[in-house]
């Protein structure tokens, strides 16, 4: 199973290439360090805070429901 931190920095490299952005302008976009995205993305940063998550939300324009919006955070638990 895979860790949290994994999860996020694939579901975040996921929507990067989607949007066809690199980490570099999502920091700046998003106002923090390149090294605080690079730390998320190599695993280094294994809790990202929700401060960092929002502003990387808003730089790439979605909501942190919409974000977390993927199995197997929005699967229900039996």
């Amino acid at each position: 199973m895979k860790t949290d931190s994994q999860l996020i920095s694939e579901h975040l490299m996921g929507i990067l290439n989607e949007k066809n952005l690199t980490i570099n302008r999502v920091a700046n976009l998003a106002g923090i360090q390149q090294s605080t995205l690079n730390s998320i993305f190599t695993g280094q940063s294994k809790r990202p805070t929700v401060s960092t998550i929002r502003k990387v939300c808003s730089a790439l324009g979605i909501t942190v429901h919409d974000f977390f919006d993927f199995p197997p955070y929005n699967e229900v638990e039996k």
